[in-house]
């Protein structure tokens, strides 16, 4: 679903040129193999992750000096080596059936075009909205899930020249392959290849590690959705995490919780629900550190689901304080035992969103997407690290679309510098359009 309409310049194909484009196969000589989802990756269907960063050369300077066309493809091909399900295709082998991950190296399509004008043309960086012109999805992958004999690649890229001199990084790759950690993994290792430098840590591909532990049973629509983005400074934060502290009893909160209490608390405020109502928080969290098994390379979806649950009347009524101490408890209890918990839970369940805690987190309260507020926290993400030889990029974004309903209330955390501890945030939060309309810009 596309929920944001760009620039009309965006929408002008004429400025559009396509320089090359190219299939880039891993160096390495593998036989193809299907790769077995882990259970975490069943969650994931038809969602990519799509980002981009902006990379800008000195007056005068060639935007090929900066980021060299044939610098990104050859260290491009020497990374999928170690990270081969990026070079593989999504498939259906028969009609109805699941999805399967083909690890057979047909290449992640890479694409090189050119932008007849300024970035400014296309985009405002201070008030970003996702454009999937840049993308790379646009011509690859199709806006309806088709599979068929041939599949679709698990990871696109795109290259956008600008005639201001700005050169475009645009990476998408599919969910159900790569959580955001092992994505960024990807990233961080392509760019050390391009510098002429090791992998510092290769990717684990043994998804068996996070299969279940043992047999277990365990007993008004918004419509439209969108995107607002505000810029988070770091005095705020502090401010906020100065609050929560001083209304807990808990000695010690990170600024993740206490801005994500208070966002909670807004979004659940401006929603107008009633006292009694349930209202939940759902945290992404990286399991990677919590699971002793688990190597930090694991490649794959390595996410569980740190749920809140609340009344709406004791979210309000109390501190922000309060809030925050919610989430850190529900985040301090998510440990080896819990998510291993969570991986029978979902071998044995079909998922659905709806379903989160039905009886493993919070039992017999009603399901609605409209009292779900979730976070993905991507500030530890290294995406201003990401230097493939000529430098670092600014700005980067998440270039997130075709969403749907179950998107609504989710917010995602993104850093505006390094070190991501000391700078500013940028807070993209998707919601209905009601919803968006009545949130105030100060947050």
């Amino acid at each position: 679903m596309n929920f944001n309409t760009p620039k009309s310049t965006s929408l002008d194909f004429s400025k559009w040129t396509t320089v090359s484009t190219r299939l880039v196969k891993s160096e390495g000589k593998r036989e193809p193999e299907w790769m077995e989802w882990s259970i975490l990756d069943s969650i994931w269907d038809g969602l990519y992750s799509s980002y981009f960063l902006l990379y800008k050369s000195e007056p005068g300077a060639d935007a090929d000096d900066v980021l060299p066309i044939d610098r990104l493809t050859g260290s491009l091909a020497k990374a999928l080596e170690h990270f081969y399900p990026f070079a593989g295709r999504l498939i259906k082998p028969e009609k109805d059936k699941a999805v399967r991950l083909f690890c057979n190296n047909e290449g992640a399509p890479f694409t090189h075009k050119h932008f007849d004008s300024v970035v400014s043309d296309l985009m405002d960086v201070e008030q970003f909205e996702p454009n999937e012109l840049i993308s790379g999805l646009y011509d690859v992958y199709p806006a309806a899930e088709v599979f068929d004999a041939s599949g679709v690649p698990t990871l696109i890229i795109q290259v956008t020249d600008f005639k201001c001199g700005t050169r475009c990084l645009s990476t998408s790759w599919s969910h159900k392959v790569a959580d955001g950690f092992s994505g960024t993994h990807f990233l961080a290792s392509w760019a050390q290849i391009a510098r002429g430098e090791p992998i510092s840590l290769l990717p684990v591909h043994n998804r068996t590690l996070l299969g279940p532990s043992k047999s277990s049973r365990l007993a008004e629509p918004e419509e439209g959705i969108g995107i607002r983005t505000f810029k988070l400074s770091r005095r705020r934060m502090n401010e906020l995490k100065a609050e929560a502290l001083r209304d807990s009893q808990v000695g010690t909160l990170s600024t993740a919780n206490c801005v994500s209490a208070h966002l909670w608390r807004l979004i659940t405020q401006k929603r107008g629900h009633a006292p009694h109502e349930m209202t939940r928080f759902f945290n992404f969290a990286n399991c990677r550190p919590r699971l002793k098994d688990c190597p930090a390379g694991y490649f794959g979806n390595c996410l569980a689901i740190a749920v809140s649950p609340v009344t709406v009347g004791e979210l309000l009524s109390n501190s922000l304080g309060h809030a925050a101490a919610i989430l850190h408890k529900t985040i301090k209890e998510l440990n080896e035992d819990v998510i291993r918990d969570f991986i029978d839970w979902l071998s044995v369940n079909k998922f659905q969103w709806s379903s989160i805690g039905d009886e493993l987190f919070m039992p017999g309260d009603p399901r609605s997407n409209l009292h779900t507020v979730q976070a993905s926290w991507q500030n530890w993400f290294p995406f201003y690290e990401l230097d493939f030889g000529g430098g670092r990029p600014s700005p980067a974004f998440r270039n997130a679309f075709r969403v749907d309903e179950s998107f609504t209330g989710m917010f995602f955390a993104l850093p505006t510098s390094i070190p991501s501890t000391q700078g500013d945030l940028s807070i993209s939060v998707y919601g209905g359009k009601n919803l968006l309309g009545r949130l105030d810009d100060e947050l």
